[in-house]
């Protein structure tokens, strides 16, 4: 499936040469493991990869000098073919996102973007919206490693459990916050009417990155695109309720797809 020994692609679910390619791109601070949950309620039929990407937890954020959509872009050449479908999740989607405005081959005809980072184009960068976007990624650490520990957070104090994450928040610092904050920033100048794949965006009541309002005008930007809103989704709704964000996959998959002609000189 994976050429050579990549070892930035991961096999979560492994099938038949010819079973349904299903891949995962994790967020900033994640792991290519947080897509297992969800990995596992994937029809008996298909195989799942997922990427290990630089973004990764414990990473120094010198990847920086280099776009995450380029990073994103080697992993999908490292694959055999195509992946039937491609799901992303915050940081993770918005490089996807970069990808199929530029139109790069690797990319399946179908994917889905879940909790991407997007300013609508009326949102303005003031220092009232970096407050709170940095109060928001603050929380973000905090449900990402609280998610990561599964069932070791009942036995562990809370006060140790604190403790931790006050540590990787300082850890993270200012690179991590920074580097989400230009792709929240850039997001809202990007080309969306150029892309021709099928689109699902997948956003949550309880995310405070991606209201609902912002996610429907990413949606109304690009061509048959889709927005499926759960009021009780947070941003690591496919850890926490991997059961029924499979079931939308599968509903978004299981739908009839015409191709968006893409019209040359599309803004």
């Amino acid at each position: 499936m994976v050429t050579g020994s990549a070892p930035s692609v991961r096999e979560l679910v492994p099938g038949a040469a010819d079973a349904p390619l299903v891949a995962f791109a994790h967020g900033l601070e994640d792991s290519w493991e947080s897509w297992l949950p969800l990995a596992a309620h994937l029809r008996p039929d298909c195989r799942a990869v997922a990427f290990d990407l630089p973004w990764r937890p414990g990473n120094d954020y010198r990847w920086r000098r280099r776009p995450s959509a380029a990073w994103l872009g080697d992993d999908l050449d490292r694959l055999e073919r195509r992946p039937d479908l491609l799901v992303a999740h915050s940081y993770g989607a918005n490089a996807l996102l970069e990808l199929l405005c530029a139109g790069y081959p690797g990319l399946p005809d179908r994917v889905v973007l879940i909790c991407p980072l997007y300013r609508p184009p009326d949102v303005g960068i003031t220092w009232r919206v970096f407050e709170r976007a940095r109060s928001a990624f603050e929380r973000h650490i905090y449900d990402s490693l609280r998610s990561r520990l599964g069932p070791r957070l009942a036995v562990l104090d809370p006060e140790v459990v604190d403790l931790m994450i006050a540590k990787a928040v300082d850890r993270i610092g200012p690179s991590g916050f920074l580097a989400v904050f230009d792709q929240f920033s850039s997001s809202a100048t990007l080309a969306l009417s150029r892309i021709r794949a099928e689109v699902l965006v997948l956003a949550g009541g309880a995310d405070p990155t991606l209201s609902p309002a912002a996610a429907s005008t990413l949606v109304a930007g690009i061509a048959g695109a889709r927005l499926t809103v759960d009021d009780d989704f947070d941003h690591f709704c496919y850890v926490r309720r991997p059961a029924e964000v499979a079931a939308t996959l599968h509903a978004f998959t299981d739908t009839a797809f015409v191709l968006t002609p893409y019209a040359e000189g599309a803004a």
